[in-house]
């Protein structure tokens, strides 16, 4: 069972949560955050064949996908026998050959193999139902019938290792990385173009950049030739937060009662919003190299939906903001998308400290 059926059972998982083909990308573009060791490379390079992966690995895989929610009882625990969703059944399957593993023969009873068998029996009559099919009971009826060669199947069994939960403890590094990395992606896609569409509703480009040549040598050379595209191009496509920032509160573009300060929540007036992205703006681009909990990751999109809820009823609908801050923060994003918005942030922060 330990051997050749629980592997089974976690291979048919894998193949109708994520597919050996989705597994085989992953593992080619280095982008699973769990440590992969020496046997199981050798393993992994046979993907998308997956006939040979390891009840361990198949574990890994699944828990850094999130394809299974978490069991009830929690993941190292022991699920109630009212608890019965895949997710259980995987980790009583972890239980199990654990505790074979480590069972020693006095504690071998008729009474604990019975028990364990009927256990096994309910597991994969549970996931076939789930996927679908009826594989693993006709494996199961196979192996109980069949004759054990005992010394080569014990042999075996000592190369299985145990595992133990700890090994699958979140990278918390990595997990504080992507919170940091969607924060950026409202930063950066999201928040100029808001502020983008306030002066756009306001002022033509061309109109603004004949206003602007009596300050233009005010500002950093980088400032200057992003204004000067404004003549020739008639949008607003070259001005990022800063700039727009500063453009609204020198012309007077938006009815404040004044520029600077962090508004009160109550305040949710254009102004008010205006002043929020350019605070969370700077905020985020100083502290992403921080720990972002799971608390401040949440409570920052609360307010980017709020703010850009607000910012669609202003436009009336026409734009999507709100689906927008919605994606940023749900989306899956891989490695490499990761470092594109890490970097960008850091791009950022630089340019503040020059400020």
């Amino acid at each position: 069972m330990v051997r050749k059926l629980f592997p089974k059972v976690m291979q048919m998982i894998i193949k109708y949560y994520v597919t050996p083909q989705g597994v085989q990308r992953k593992y080619l573009k280095k982008d699973f955050y769990f440590v992969i060791t020496d046997n199981e490379i050798v393993l992994m390079d046979k993907l998308p064949n997956i006939d040979q992966l390891t009840i361990e690995i198949c574990f890994k895989i699944l828990r850094s996908e999130n394809m299974l929610d978490e069991p009830t009882c929690k993941w190292g625990s022991v699920p109630h026998d009212i608890e019965v969703d895949i997710a259980d059944d995987v980790q009583r399957l972890i239980n199990a050959t654990n505790s074979i593993l480590r069972i020693n023969s006095a504690e071998l009873t008729e009474k604990y193999f019975e028990s364990l068998l009927e256990e096994i029996k309910l597991i994969v009559t549970r996931t076939d139902f789930s996927l679908q099919q009826n594989a693993l009971g006709s494996m199961f009826n196979s192996f109980s019938r069949s004759e054990a060669d005992t010394v080569s199947i014990l042999q075996d069994l000592t190369r299985v290792k145990a595992i133990a939960d700890s090994e699958f403890v979140p990278d918390i590094e990595s997990e504080k990385r992507e919170r940091c990395s969607r924060l950026a992606m409202a930063v950066i896609d999201t928040f100029p173009n808001v502020l983008r569409d306030i002066i756009r509703s306001n002022i033509s480009a061309s109109d603004l950049y004949l206003c602007c040549t009596r300050f233009i040598y005010t500002l950093n050379p980088e400032q200057q030739a992003n204004l000067r595209q404004l003549q020739y191009s008639n949008t607003y496509s070259s001005l990022d937060v800063t700039l727009i920032y500063k453009l609204l509160r020198q012309f007077n573009l938006i009815s404040t009662q004044g520029w600077g300060a962090v508004p009160d929540k109550a305040n949710t007036k254009l102004a008010d919003d205006i002043e929020r992205i350019r605070f969370h703006r700077n905020q985020i681009a100083h502290r992403c190299d921080t720990n972002i909990d799971t608390n401040l990751f949440d409570d920052y999109f609360d307010k980017f939906q709020e703010i850009a809820r607000r910012m669609d009823l202003i436009f009336f609908q026409k734009t999507n903001y709100e689906q927008q801050i919605i994606g940023h923060r749900t989306r899956r994003i891989d490695t490499k998308l990761q470092k594109k918005y890490e970097n960008a942030m850091k791009e950022i922060e630089n340019i503040q400290c020059k400020a």
